[in-house]
């Protein structure tokens, strides 16, 4: 009998290491009703909104739009891969479509840095030094009452945690983010440091920067 639909399974994803023929661990997420679980980074805040977790959630859907969810099902040239990224800050939850023309996101490239320093000084934060480096990136960007998300696939972690530094110094060291994918990193600055809470995490291919604060008037 098939495993039921509603029961969670760890699923392992292998990357191979071809040089060394070594098998590393690239993700893992938690399997249930056709969708896949990834938890990127669960952190505590000592402030509001004392609580930010993001998920990433992956599901396919065939050539007429309907999700499969049975993990048995036969692969289809025409099956699609959608992702979403699901986010909670204190009492609120957003979800960000990754791949889709439907999503409340803002799909663009162009310079990460100029982006980043605008979602900072929008919400109330310090004008990072206009030295800079510039960063060429596409990204997916959604702006909500309390926040801004900026996806970028792949791991920019370093290249942008290198930036932050240059404008801001080091992260706030006594605040450690849980629940990290394998090989997830993650760091966050306070508003005691910038003017609001930013926070840089990678995982499961995606990496996010996230700062936290109502907009200015």
């Amino acid at each position: 009998m098939r495993t039921q639909k509603y029961t969670s399974v760890i699923l392992v994803l292998l990357l191979l290491s071809l040089p060394r023929c070594h098998a590393q661990v690239y993700a893992q997420a938690i399997y249930s009703a056709g969708h896949s679980y990834w938890s990127l980074s669960s952190t505590t805040l000592p402030f509001a909104p004392y609580k930010y977790s993001m998920t990433k959630i992956t599901w396919v859907e065939n050539t007429n739009g309907d999700e499969i969810w049975d993990p048995a099902h036969q692969a289809d040239p025409g099956n699609v891969v959608k992702r979403s990224l699901k986010v909670e800050c204190g009492s609120e939850t957003f979800t960000l479509l990754l791949d889709s023309i439907a999503s409340q996101s803002l799909k663009g490239s162009g310079d990460l840095a100029q982006l980043l320093t605008q979602c900072v000084t929008n919400r109330g934060g310090r004008v990072a030094t206009n030295a800079l480096p510039v960063i060429q990136s596409k990204w997916m960007w959604q702006s909500h009452s309390i926040g801004d998300n900026i996806v970028i696939d792949g791991d920019h972690f370093t290249e942008i945690q290198k930036l932050l530094e240059r404008a801001y110094g080091k992260p706030e060291a006594g605040i450690i983010s849980t629940d990290l994918n394998v090989n997830g990193q993650s760091l966050t600055y306070t508003p005691a440091q910038i003017g609001v809470t930013l926070n840089l995490t990678f995982g499961a291919d995606l990496t996010i920067v996230s700062v936290i604060g109502k907009q200015k008037l």
